[in-house]
C-alpha cells in the first residue's frame, strides 16, 4: 500500500499523486463526493505578514514588529489579534506579551484589549484595533503592531529560555480570522494546549539575535548576515504558514533530503544529531507515503535542552523529546493543523486525534481500546473548562482510538483513501468535521463509529 501511494508523488509542496481509492462499490468515498487529485491551492487573498523579531543579549525579551495586509471575505469594523503568551499557565512560567503600539488603515481610534480569560496581570487575551468605518469584503486593510515578548525560564511551553537557548512560537499577536466565519474570540485556555484559529498566510520572517548562535525557524531560511553590534540576522520565507516558531541556541545542525523535502535538525553541543535526524527522516518518508507530499519544502526540528514532548508549527517543530513517537506525532501535524487547518478551540480533535492516529498507524501501535473512555471526541476546548486531563484523554486518546476503529470498520485502504481526499480538498483551509463527513459518505461504518464517539455531527 505504501509503495502504491508513494508512486505518484511529486514535489515538496503539493504536487499531484495517484488517487488511492480502490475500485468497486463501497470501496471509498461516495461517487458524488469531490476528491481532488492534488492539494488545493492556498487562497490568493490570504494575509500577507511581515514579522521582525529582535532577541535581547540576555535572551530574556524579544522586541517585535508585525505588519499585516489583510483582505477580509466578510465586512469588518475592527481587527482582532490573539495574545497567546498571556494565558494564565504561560504567565505563571514567566512569559507574557505586551503591545506597545498598534494602528490600522483605515484608522478608527485607539486600540483596546479584552481579558478573554488571560492572566489578570496582563493586558489581556485579545487586542482589538478599530477601523474608521465598515470595510467591505474584498478590500485590503493594513495594520502595524509593536510588542515586547518576555520569555520565562525553563518552561515547558511554546515560549521559554534556558542557559544559552531561547524559543518562542505564536510570539506575535495572531490574526484570529476564519474565512466565512469571522473573528475568533474564544477565551484563553487554563492549561497548556492549543486554542488558536488562524488562516494560512504569506509570511516574511526576520530574526536578529546575538552572534554565536544558530537560529531554526519556520520557512525557507537564507544564510545569516551581520546585523552589527555583535548580532546576526536571519530571514526566511513561509508563503503558506498559519503561524511561526523560532529557536535560538548553539545548535549543531544536520540536514538531509527526504521525499523532496529538506529536513534540518538542531541539537545541543555534546549530543549526537544523528538519532533525531534518522527519526525525522523515517517519519517524513512514512507520512508522505500515507498522506501525500510534505506540505513544506523545509521542516526544521530544534531539540531544546529540556524534556516534555513537542510543539508543532508550520515547517518547524520545538522538540522537547526526540523519541520516535513524539517525532512522528509532531511531523504529522505538518499535514493536520499546518496544512489542513482547524479551529483548535472549536474542533481540537481534527488535528490532535489525527496526529495521534497517524503516529500510531505509522508505528503500528494503534488500538481502539480508548473508545471506552468517557467524553465526546468533538468537544470544544471550552467544554473541558479547566479539566486538562480530560482534554488530553478525550481528544488525543479517545480521538485516536476512534479513528483506528473507523479505519477497521471501513477497511484500512478505503478509510485512508477517504482521508487523503479530505486532505486534498481542505489543504490550506480551516476544515470542520462536516468536511471530513463529506468524504466518508461512501463509508457508513466509519461514519457510524465516529458519530458514536462524538466526533461527527
Amino acid at each position: 500500500m505504501a509503495a502504491l501511494l508513494a508512486a505518484g508523488c511529486s514535489g515538496a509542496s503539493g504536487g499531484t499523486y495517484l488517487d488511492a481509492r480502490p475500485a468497486g462499490p463501497g470501496g471509498g468515498p461516495d461517487a458524488g463526493t469531490s476528491c481532488p487529485t492534488s492539494y488545493a491551492a492556498p487562497d490568493p487573498d490570504r494575509p500577507r505578514i511581515r514579522l521582525d523579531f529582535e532577541l535581547a543579549d540576555d535572551l530574556a525579551t524579544v522586541r517585535g514588529t508585525e505588519q499585516v495586509v489583510f483582505t477580509p471575505d466578510l465586512p469588518i469594523r475592527e481587527l482582532v489579534f490573539r495574545l497567546t503568551a498571556n494565558t494564565a499557565p504561560s504567565v505563571a512560567e514567566g512569559n507574557r506579551i505586551q503591545v506597545t503600539a498598534a494602528s490600522a488603515d483605515p484608522s478608527g481610534g485607539a486600540y483596546t484589549f479584552d481579558p478573554a480569560g488571560a492572566a489578570p496581570a496582563t493586558q489581556g487575551g485579545l487586542l482589538r484595533i478599530p477601523l474608521g468605518r465598515e470595510v467591505p469584503a474584498g478590500q485590503q486593510v493594513t495594520a502595524t503592531v509593536e510588542f515586547v515578548l518576555t520569555l520565562g525560564q525553563q518552561a515547558f511551553d511554546r515560549f521559554g529560555r534556558l542557559d544559552r537557548y531561547a524559543w518562542w512560537g505564536t510570539g506575535q499577536p495572531l490574526l484570529a480570522w476564519e474565512r466565512g466565519v469571522g473573528w475568533h474570540t474564544e477565551p484563553m485556555l487554563r492549561y497548556t494546549a492549543e486554542s488558536a484559529t488562524s488562516e494560512a498566510a504569506d509570511i516574511d520572517l526576520t530574526v536578529t539575535a546575538p552572534g554565536g548562535y544558530e537560529v531554526l525557524m519556520s520557512g525557507t531560511q537564507a544564510p545569516a548576515t551581520d546585523a552589527g553590534g555583535g548580532k546576526r540576522r536571519w530571514t526566511s520565507k513561509a508563503d503558506r504558514a498559519r503561524d511561526v516558531s523560532v529557536a535560538v541556541g548553539p545548535f549543531q545542525l544536520r540536514r538531509t533530503t527526504v521525499a523532496g523535502t529538506t529536513v534540518i535538525v538542531g541539537t545541543p553541543p555534546g549530543t549526537s544529531p544523528a538519532g533525531l535526524l534518522s527519526e525525522a527522516e523515517r517519519g517524513v518518508r512514512l507520512l508522505v507515503d500515507k498522506f501525500g507530499p510534505a506540505p513544506f519544502p523545509v521542516i526544521n526540528l530544534a531539540r531544546l535542552p529540556l524534556g516534555g514532548g513537542g510543539i508543532e508549527y508550520p515547517g518547524s517543530i520545538l522538540m522537547l523529546d526526540d523519541s520516535r513517537g513524539v517525532t512522528v506525532h509532531e511531523l504529522a501535524h505538518q499535514w493536520f493543523y499546518a496544512m489542513v487547518g482547524n479551529s483548535q478551540a472549536r474542533d481540537p480533535w481534527l488535528d490532535e486525534a489525527f496526529a495521534t492516529w497517524a503516529e500510531e498507524s505509522v508505528d503500528g501501535t494503534g488500538s481502539d481500546a480508548g473508545l471506552a473512555l468517557p467524553g465526546d471526541v468533538g468537544d470544544s476546548t471550552a467544554e473541558f473548562g479547566g479539566d486538562e486531563r480530560g482534554y488530553y484523554t478525550t481528544v488525543y486518546g479517545k480521538g485516536g482510538a476512534a479513528l483506528v476503529a473507523a479505519s477497521k470498520a471501513a477497511g484500512d485502504r478505503a478509510f485512508l483513501a477517504a482521508v487523503r481526499c479530505y486532505v486534498n480538498a481542505n489543504a490550506w483551509r480551516i476544515a470542520r468535521p462536516a468536511d471530513l463527513a463529506a468524504q466518508l459518505l461512501g463509508l457508513p461504518a466509519a461514519t457510524r463509529v465516529l458519530r458514536e464517539a462524538g466526533a461527527l455531527p
